[in-house]
């Protein structure tokens, strides 16, 4: 059976147990907007009347004429810039020094006079229609690198890859010809006279192949043969680091550019 929980349609005539009245004041009603468009005609008017206030003429509405300018000529310069003289002066003041005088007018037919001191004046050009303005110059500047010479910078010069594989080939006899190989393909880290320091590992190379050749002559013996190898090897490792460093000292001294 349907209750008042199910809708006000349901509500009986009497209140149910336990409904309360609420304990709140009345809402408050808003207040009243007036109608700007009350009172207005609801037609528009038939004729238009002359205003009840007079007003002037249209013939007395007329632009002043007052002095003018002419837009065609230039500003009048009437004083030096803002700086010129005092502060004070020129905040509060009309009457400062006297303008700067114009330049002359430049016009078309006239020819351009430069400012600027010819170029074999100022940095040793030969002057121009002479023969050597259309040929090279006779000398060039020498542009060198100053960098400075410490035991870190001829190191990166012949590169630590090649010093470290040298290193290890003068220390460790029986790898000593295989790490003389290596150090050749890491010759391309050499950033001074790249191409001498390849030839000298190739002139090692080839006297601890010569080494090894010679001890097989007569004999057969790999085993010795590989000796001859590691003692000449080891021999070429030292050296090849003295011979790499001096060549790195003697470029940085030259002030050659380093090589990519």
């Amino acid at each position: 059976m349907a209750t008042w929980e199910d809708g006000p349609e349901y509500a009986p005539v009497e209140w149910p147990t336990g409904f309360v009245a609420p304990q709140a004041s009345p809402l408050s009603t808003a207040a009243t907007v007036a109608d700007p468009s009350a009172g207005a005609p609801a037609e528009p008017p038939e004729r238009f009347d002359q205003p009840h206030d007079p007003v002037p003429p249209l013939a007395s509405l007329v632009p002043t004429t007052a002095p003018t300018r002419d837009p065609a000529e230039p500003f009048q310069v009437a004083s030096a810039v803002v700086t010129a003289g005092s502060a004070w002066g020129s905040a509060h003041s009309t009457q400062a020094v006297a303008a700067p005088e114009v330049a002359p007018i430049w016009t078309p037919d006239q020819a351009v006079a430069s400012n600027y001191p010819p170029p074999e004046a100022v940095q040793g050009f030969p002057a121009p229609g002479t023969p050597g303005w259309f040929g090279p110059p006779t000398a060039y500047e020498a542009t060198t690198v100053h960098v400075p010479l410490t035991f870190g910078t001829v190191a990166e010069g012949l590169s630590w890859g090649i010093i470290i594989t040298l290193l290890l080939g003068g220390i460790i006899s029986y790898l000593s010809p295989v790490l003389l190989v290596i150090a050749f393909f890491l010759a391309g880290q050499v950033r001074y006279l790249r191409g001498i320091v390849r030839i000298g590992i190739i002139v090692a190379l080839a006297v601890v192949a010569i080494a090894g050749v010679g001890a097989m002559v007569g004999t057969s013996d790999t085993t010795l043969a590989w000796e001859s190898m590691d003692t000449a090897s080891v021999w070429c490792c030292w050296l090849l680091i003295a011979f790499g460093l001096g060549i790195s000292v003697f470029a940085i001294r030259r002030g050659d550019h380093p090589e990519s």
